[in-house]
């Protein structure tokens, strides 16, 4: 008996391990992809060039449909599966009443529309607060706006017209109230704060994907997580780079939006992390399915809203995404086989 508790306190340390390697290695590796425009821009020449010239990329275009097919795959082959379980556990230990509908996919759709109201919530907070930011703040928080979001990104959507007037960094004093494109500027750190607020308030996405991890219950499952999240938020932190270093951002700026955004999904893992610990192994948990299931809508949420969002997208898009899903399908097969039986009994 002395030796299964040994085994299983060594399997619980095994995982806070991974857990805790999982949130400093996204934050390092998170703010190494937001800064590599700024190294490569010496060989390439980036802020030389016309900012449509630069922003046009069918490489990133593929990398961002391959992480949505990468999330289709973990969000239906793995954490819905994940939430049903613990789901039909928690009721037939009594925790959970039986519903007459199916509460895990109910779940999932709470989380997806309410990761759709939130966004719409903070959009209009951004567009609100937008005006109040100095003219600096204001061109590096909508270049970070442009990057992180697929569906407003100009770097994966090349306008038509041949620039957009609200990314002109010209030192122009507004001389009168009337105009939308005169913006106050504003003394202090007030506007500095603000900027962060909107940084946060974008990045919402971030920290329900982090506690996707954060919940997950054996080691090779976290992993897993972590490399589903890792292919869509690395290279959402390249395209934020890209923007900022295409808009002429300070330098000083640029790091402080890049680590705020890095920081997000570890502080979702944390979270993720202490309502895990209060579990003890092989049990379910509610508020672990709960939140998992939530997770899970927000994940779908994602996909379909910021990553596939353009109809008829293209073969490269559709090959991509499939790509992306495919080689998540494997790992997942791989990962069921090396984690054995796992499933749970009541306390």
């Amino acid at each position: 008996m002395s030796g299964a508790a040994d085994m299983q306190e060594g399997n619980r340390q095994a995982l806070l391990v991974a857990k805790i390697v999982a949130m400093v290695v996204l934050v390092v590796v998170t703010v190494l992809c937001g800064s590599l425009p700024y190294v490569l821009n010496r060989w390439f020449q980036w802020t030389k060039q016309s900012p449509e010239e630069t922003r046009s990329s069918t490489a990133v275009r593929c990398l961002l449909f391959f992480g949505g097919g990468v999330l289709i795959c973990t969000t239906f082959l793995h954490m819905l599966p994940e939430v049903i379980e613990v789901v039909d556990a928690l009721q037939e230990c009594g925790s959970l009443a039986a519903t007459p509908f199916a509460l895990p996919e109910m779940l999932l759709c709470t989380g997806f529309f309410l990761m759709y109201g939130l966004d719409e919530l903070m959009t209009n907070f951004v567009r609100r607060h937008q005006e109040r930011l100095s003219r600096k703040e204001s061109v590096a928080s909508l270049a970070f706006e442009r990057g992180r979001s697929i569906r407003r990104s100009v770097l994966v959507n090349p306008p038509v017209k041949a620039a957009e007037p609200v990314v002109k960094v010209e030192p122009q004093p507004p001389k009168d109230h009337h105009g939308h494109s005169h913006m106050p500027v504003p003394s202090g750190g007030g506007s500095s704060a603000r900027g962060l607020g909107i940084i946060l308030a974008l990045s919402l996405h971030e920290l329900f994907e982090g506690m996707a991890i954060g919940l997950e219950m054996s080691v090779s499952t976290v992993w897993f997580m972590f490399g589903a999240v890792a292919a869509h938020k690395l290279v959402l932190a390249f395209c934020v780079g890209m923007e900022l270093l295409v808009a002429r951002t300070r330098s000083s700026l640029a790091i402080v939006y890049l680590v705020t955004f890095s920081i997000v999904t570890p502080i979702g893992i944390g979270v993720g992390l202490g309502i895990s610990q209060q579990v003890a192994a092989g049990q379910p948990s509610l508020p672990s399915g709960v939140l998992q299931g939530i997770a899970c809508g927000t994940l779908l949420y994602v996909v379909f809203f910021e990553i596939l969002t353009e109809s008829h997208a293209g073969w490269r898009a559709l090959l991509a995404a499939v790509a992306g899903f495919a080689l998540m399908f494997g790992l997942q097969i791989l990962s069921d086989e090396a984690e054995g039986d796992d499933s749970l009994t009541c306390s």
